[in-house]
């Protein structure tokens, strides 16, 4: 059994949606200076970097990270979709609606966006999800439960208004079947072939939609 992480890390310099800010990390206290220990500040918002939409997101009846049970987390039917996008194209269902297994809990949708990474393209004009997706998978009355891409949102910059569409029809509490979760920038660059089980951990904040998050995929040997 191999174990991979399927997440980036917090850092300086990762990239946001918008462009507009950019993560804090400051050093309160270093063994170097002549301090006991290493104790450090994060400031950042919790839709940066590899994280997890709740249905509060975009519902205020919806249910926050926090909500969920422990065991929810845990995906042992993982599949993975290749979906090529170009820039600001948006994934329909007529593309994928007919290749998603009945047993799949996590649907990943690999792009290979996430080579742009390191370039303000992988925000600027970063692919997106269409909303009849969300509809689609959640009319299948399939078994998945969240939806994992490895571009930075659900919402191409090109198209928001879409992109807010396609969240809500992912995540309304109110709507066919149980809310589809959304998990964007993730790190699918490993051979995803031998994937057999994805744990995702949330960070356990109250009172907030959705948080930043480190996935760890388990693959077979």
């Amino acid at each position: 059994m191999l174990f991979h992480y399927l997440s980036y890390p917090i850092t300086k310099s990762m990239p946001v949606y918008g462009g507009s800010a950019k993560p804090e990390l400051s050093s309160l206290k270093a063994i170097k200076k002549g301090d006991s220990c290493n104790t450090w500040r994060m400031s950042l918002e919790n839709h940066w970097g590899t994280h997890v939409d709740g249905p509060n997101h975009f519902f205020a009846n919806g249910r926050k990270i926090i909500d969920y049970p422990a065991d929810f987390w845990i995906f042992d039917s993982p599949q993975v979709l290749n979906a090529r996008l170009e820039p600001g194209e948006l994934l329909k269902w007529e593309t994928i609606g007919g290749h998603i297994d009945a047993d799949t809990d996590l649907l990943l949708l690999k792009s290979g966006w996430g080579q742009k990474r390191g370039s303000d393209l992988y925000w600027k004009e970063n692919p997106g999800i269409h909303a009849d997706v969300g509809i689609g998978l959640r009319r299948m009355n399939c078994a998945v439960r969240a939806v994992g891409i490895d571009w930075i949102s659900v919402s191409s910059f090109a198209h928001r208004e879409e992109g807010r569409k396609a969240h809500r029809a992912f995540l309304d509490p109110d709507g066919k079947e149980e809310p589809v979760l959304l998990i964007e920038d993730m790190d699918l660059s490993v051979a995803l072939t031998k994937l057999s089980r994805v744990f995702v951990a949330p960070l356990f904040v109250e009172g907030v939609d959705s948080a930043p998050c480190t996935a760890i995929g388990s693959f077979d040997d």
